[in-house]
């Protein structure tokens, strides 16, 4: 009885869930980014500018002049929300005002609003990424490094800025521009690191067709830590969960989500959750943590497990409901490896990567079975694995919904 009862409150949550996903989808195709900057943000990237002195023509910006060595000369302030290509950085549109000289100096730059995942875009603006734009001709940019762990975002903010600036160039202040190169998609999916994660995820997935993988799987959870973790930073988790149920994949400007987004719902559907059984870089660690503290293991019972494996369906509804109905983007950023594979870990996110891999040293994956929503996704996606068997030796295989000790 108390198990039809569990089993009612997760469809109910799960359907509750998917409902908040439908109405915060249809919101925000009805809620813009504010686009228009304040006075005193305009003024902070183009002194002078007035908000009432709008062009639209040719393009839409705010006129502006600049002293240099006692020269006067032409500049204009413009939002990247108002010109083509839309800034998309890793999730979602982000707004930025910049000001820019008739040389193409660019003289100021400012956020004015943003929907990015708040995880990569403080990256961006902890690692001063931000201030090394000003002070750079437009067409100078590409040189700048983008930042290790939020390239995409780091990225098309780059790019944008670049077009936006070119353009003001030739409409605004009537300068020939050479002819940028544009991008191709192919060119963007034969990246090394598209290639390497590719390499990675295709070696994961061929462990799924042999019986004994004991020495291989360790090796190939030891690439993930390296390449997926530590060197790309893009394990599969909420963000990329969420974005995808918004229906918001950007295929020509996110081609990691695209590879590891793909490989994972694709996979899982067909095989059950291979992403945890042998590719997730946090689940390399807790297996080497419940391998290390083999001999202290505890022996929690079967019902004390069946319990524990419930609070993952908690922390997954908890974050959509946090992150879909109330906007709390920082919703998606619970999970430990968000912590432990970025540039700077903070003391929240320390303890939290210490509990969860102090828990794995005395019960085998202690995080990935009870807490992780993201487990708790593909363990969704894996519901057909009693028709299946492959897919029911994918689940098996993760350990994520096992009762064994």
């Amino acid at each position: 009885m108390a198990e039809k009862i569990l089993r009612f409150v997760k469809v109910a949550l799960l359907i509750a869930g998917l409902t908040l996903i439908v109405i915060s989808d249809l919101r925000s195709r009805n809620k813009k980014l504010r686009v228009y900057p304040t006075q005193a943000e305009l003024e902070s990237v183009l002194p002078g500018a007035s908000v009432k002195n709008r062009q639209a023509r040719p393009v839409p910006h705010y006129p502006g002049k600049i002293e240099v060595d006692g020269q006067s000369k032409k500049a204009a302030a413009l939002l990247t929300a108002e010109l083509p290509p839309k800034l998309k950085g890793f999730t979602d549109e982000i707004n930025i005002l910049f000001a820019v000289d008739e040389d193409g100096k660019i003289l100021g730059l400012r956020v004015i609003s943003s929907r990015e995942t708040p995880y990569y875009f403080r990256m961006v603006r902890n690692s001063g990424f931000l201030d090394k734009i000003i002070g750079n001709n437009f067409d100078r940019l590409g040189g700048l490094k983008a930042v290790s762990g939020a390239s995409i975002s780091s990225k098309a903010i780059l790019d944008d800025i670049r077009t936006s600036a070119g353009l003001a160039m030739k409409e605004i202040f009537h300068r020939e521009i050479p002819q940028a190169q544009s991008t191709s998609v192919i060119s963007l999916y034969l990246q090394p690191r598209i290639i390497a994660l590719a390499v990675v995820l295709l070696l994961g997935f061929s462990l799924s067709f042999f019986k004994s993988v004991r020495t291989p799987k360790w090796v190939i959870f030891g690439l993930s830590v390296a390449v997926i973790g530590f060197w790309l930073k893009t394990p599969f988790s909420l963000p990329h969960i969420f974005q995808i149920a918004s229906l918001q994949v950007p295929l020509s400007s996110n081609p990691y989500l695209v590879l590891l987004g793909g490989f994972v719902i694709l996979t899982t559907i067909f095989s059950g959750p291979l992403w945890c059984a042998y590719l997730c870089p946090y689940a390399g660690l807790q297996e080497l943590a419940g391998k290390l503290g083999k001999k202290q293991r505890w022996r929690p019972s079967l019902k004390t497990i069946k319990a524990g494996r419930e609070l993952r369906w908690l922390i997954l509804f908890a974050a959509l409901a946090l992150y879909f109905s109330f906007g709390v983007r920082s919703a998606a950023e619970i999970e430990p490896f968000f912590h432990l594979f970025s540039n700077k870990l903070t003391a929240i996110g320390l303890v939290l990567v210490a509990v969860t891999l102090v828990g794995g040293f005395f019960i085998p994956r202690f995080w990935c079975r009870f807490f992780c929503p993201t487990g708790a996704c593909l363990i969704l996606l894996s519901s057909h694995r009693k028709f299946f068997k492959r897919v029911a030796n994918g689940v098996e295989a993760s350990r994520i919904d096992s009762g064994d000790n």
